[in-house]
């Protein structure tokens, strides 16, 4: 059992038990807190950083840096299909047919939990650097509207943009940190420049060249830029290689998840000597219980889980075991 924090149990006042369809059980506890006093800060922020959001490269910072998007879905989508031609040909509701669901369950999971681990290690890191996060209010849903090929299609929905923006802000705004959002409106053909609009730049252009005062940039870095000046945050810039942004400047890797911090995905990170492993976090305010007469278990352990969660739930909630 993972406890994230603890917390006195004379403040619980609801408690909400949810079962995955891989057979993993969270128990969530709606905590009472009391109402803390608003301090006015005197600190103003001093470091903000645009961020463009991308398929190839996960985020593009504009200060130089960017991380390469790992691709979850696609690198387990051939498990997957395997996993469900497999199930396709079990007899419904078999012991073996149960079996063969529970392991695509677990696989969509742990592609969800590594998208989650990483997202939560990217806004800690960033939130922990800067005070300001621009970041471009994109719309997902027009976008795969839009896709014309499958394949890029299905990389939108690995891209997860709706959740990496949750995560992001929620990390900002949790240290009292500022959250912009500014319009993606021709965001990658804009000039930072100038502000001239380059409207033959294409999907396989990769680098941004202004036909009206020459500026030429990479194209991501050069949107991340754009973003910045939107929110009309505009400090002294210079790219992770020490070139200014006026040169075709080339791009510092960071592969591995952000291996400048020595942090992968999967891996813990470090807060004050203790290490937290990012877990999905679910908010749920309605009480829910499966009914586990519909589920089979092939283990003793299962067993013990639901009596555990019923132990819980009368000692939290104040209700009955019914003795079978």
């Amino acid at each position: 059992m993972i406890v994230h924090r603890v917390f006195p149990e004379s403040q619980v006042c609801q408690v909400c038990v949810k079962l995955n369809p891989s057979g993993r059980i969270h128990v969530i506890f709606l905590v009472e807190e009391p109402e803390a006093q608003e301090e006015q800060s005197s600190k103003e922020p001093k470091k903000a950083f645009g961020v463009d959001l991308g398929i190839a490269r996960l985020a593009t910072l504009s200060d130089g840096r960017f991380l390469e998007n790992p691709k979850p879905l696609e690198r387990s989508l051939e498990r997957i299909r395997v996993l469900q031609r497999t199930l396709s040909r079990k007899r419904f509701l078999s012991k073996n047919w149960l079996k063969t669901k529970r392991k695509l369950a677990k696989e969509h999971e742990h592609v969800g939990d590594f998208r989650r681990d990483l997202f939560f290690k990217l806004g800690f890191l960033l939130a922990q650097e800067y005070d300001v996060l621009v970041l471009e209010d994109l719309n997902a849903q027009g976008l795969i509207q839009k896709a014309e090929t499958r394949k890029r299609r299905l990389r939108l929905y690995d891209f997860s943009f709706s959740e990496l923006r949750r995560i992001l802000e929620w990390e900002f705004r949790k240290r009292e940190k500022l959250v912009l959002p500014v319009p993606s409106y021709n965001s990658s053909r804009e000039c930072f420049r100038c502000g001239g609009i380059n409207q033959n730049l294409t999907l396989e252009d990769r680098v941004f060249h202004c036909a009206h005062c020459g500026f030429t940039l990479d194209r991501d870095l050069s949107a991340s830029l754009v973003l910045l000046k939107r929110a009309g945050w505009v400090p002294p810039f210079r790219c992770a290689c020490g070139a200014p942004p006026n040169t075709s400047a080339t791009l510092l890797r960071v592969g591995g998840g952000w291996a400048r911090w020595s942090v992968e995905a999967g891996s813990p990170v470090r807060e004050g000597g203790v290490a937290h492993r990012s877990h999905s976090m679910e908010m749920c305010l309605k009480p829910m219980m499966r009914s586990f007469s519909l589920v089979r278990f092939n283990h003793l352990e299962h067993l013990s889980v639901i009596l555990f969660v019923m132990h819980v739930r009368a000692k939290y909630m104040g209700e009955e075991i019914q003795r079978v």
